[in-house]
């Protein structure tokens, strides 16, 4: 369908040929029956009138009668043609022209029979002719003229020929045709016009509702496949990282014999610093696998969160126990500060020491030696808001939501050889989710960033059970 509906000016129909020829195809059935109706009432009406022939016209009533028989008669048959699957099919617009034009021949056949006494009552019907052609029966604006000439035509040979009166007669007459053909016109312009238009607009309903339809059924499918990749996604990351982890393992635990030389001495020193440099890899790979496996978890929707009551000052504790190893490496120390009176909040351990342990090593990893990360706990509206603060290089909003992203890493802030896998930022921000609210990130370049996530503190001793 065409977004904007082209109608001719000339008679109202659709420019295009195409669309003109299904308004029809569609109209059919319910014009047939209108048709039909239009046609028997249109006979019924010409025989009852007839009565007025043999009441006021006794000396013309059989010749009149035999008129109203021919016109009557030839209506019937087009009733019996009109018909859905008829047996002239695409002709009824044909069938109700010629219906029209025998209605009003007839009329003016009667009117030219009838007594000089009752003819001006027989005249006035005309304006009913006239316009009934146009409005009642169901004619295109072509058709409708076409017929409207054909009787006017007729009814003005037969005023010339058989009913001249006066010429002043004869103009009355024909300002009240001409103004009965305007309005019949205008009623019947309209109209069809007015049906084309709905017609247009019920076919673009139903092209609106297809193309919905499909695109329902494709974003359904589309969500399909989505949820039966993420499931295939999730199910290779879980089945990998599983058999990934014991071989690790067994590395990380075989470079920790030989670098601690617990069998005797290896030789040579390079043989520990070897050691060493596996154990560290295979510690960095293990825990990117982590990383993946949590980060998959969480995506489709299997991370189970185990909620106990937990003390904050422990959780901060056990988490600065675990990056002790590196700020000494790098050289900066970690303050923990804590308000007073802390609540116990209610939160999953292992998730907390994770996200904990993630901004701080991030933390410290970008700031500079000399320079000072914190983590601190306080008490707000009925959470516990958590914060770890640096001073180091901060960053920009378009670098925080890349960091922020999976596997994302923001470059030019930290020498490569220090820089992550770009899991441990994106991980600790669904983690926080899982608890209710992502991360707050308040960062700026030059001022250094602070890390906050809340959980919910246990205010009453019914809660803590």
């Amino acid at each position: 369908m065409r977004g904007q509906v082209v109608l001719r000016w000339i008679d109202g129909t659709f420019a295009d040929p195409e669309m003109e020829a299904g308004f029809l195809r569609s109209e059919a059935a319910g014009t047939t029956a209108y048709s039909r109706t239009a046609v028997g009432l249109a006979a019924a009406l010409f025989a009852s009138f007839g009565v007025s022939d043999w009441l006021f016209a006794q000396q013309q009533a059989l010749a009149l009668t035999l008129i109203r028989i021919a016109v009557v008669g030839i209506l019937l048959v087009f009733f019996m043609l009109l018909r859905p699957a008829a047996f002239i099919p695409n002709r009824q617009p044909l069938l109700l022209q010629v219906a029209a034009i025998v209605v009003g021949a007839g009329y003016v056949a009667v009117v030219a029979l009838t007594s000089p006494d009752l003819r001006r009552i027989y005249l006035d019907c005309v304006i009913l002719i006239v316009m009934g052609v146009f409005v009642i029966m169901r004619l295109s604006v072509a058709r409708a003229v076409i017929s409207e000439i054909v009787i006017i035509v007729l009814f003005d040979l037969a005023y010339v020929l058989v009913l001249w009166d006066s010429m002043q007669e004869f103009v009355v007459l024909q300002v009240m045709i001409f103004a009965a053909f305007s309005i019949g016109l205008f009623c019947n312009y309209v109209f069809e016009r007015q049906r084309r238009m709905a017609y247009f607009g019920r076919m673009e309903a139903e092209h609106q509702a297809e193309r919905l339809q499909a695109a329902l059924q494709r974003t359904a499918e589309a969500q399909m496949r989505a949820e039966q990749a993420a499931r295939v996604k999730s199910d290779f990351v879980a089945h990998v990282s599983h058999e990934l982890r014991t071989p690790l393992n067994a590395v990380i635990g075989f470079g920790q014999v030989i670098e601690q030389q617990i069998f005797g001495a290896i030789g040579h020193a390079k043989y520990a610093e070897y050691a060493r440099d596996i154990r560290e890899s295979g510690e960095h790979l293990l825990a990117l696998i982590n990383d993946v496996l949590d980060l998959s978890k969480i995506e489709a929707g299997q991370m189970t969160l185990h909620h106990e009551t937990l003390q904050p000052q422990e959780l901060m504790r056990a988490s600065l126990v675990l990056v002790s190893g590196l700020s000494q490496a790098y050289g900066t120390p970690v303050q923990m500060q804590l308000a007073p009176e802390l609540p116990a909040v209610r939160a999953d351990a292992r998730a907390v020491k994770q996200m904990l342990v993630n901004l701080l090593s991030n933390a410290i990893k970008f700031t500079p030696v000399g320079g000072n990360v914190t983590v601190s706990a306080e008490q707000d509206d009925g959470q516990v808001v958590f914060t770890v603060a640096d001073d180091g290089p901060g960053m920009t909003p378009e670098q925080v939501k890349i960091a922020l992203t999976p596997f994302g890493q923001v470059s030019g802030l930290v020498a490569e050889a220090d820089r992550g896998t770009g899991l441990g930022l994106a991980l600790a921000n669904r983690l926080s989710e899982l608890h209710g609210a992502p991360l707050r990130i308040d960062s700026a370049l030059g001022q250094g960033t602070r890390v906050s996530f809340a959980l919910p503190a246990v205010l009453h001793a019914a809660e803590a059970g």
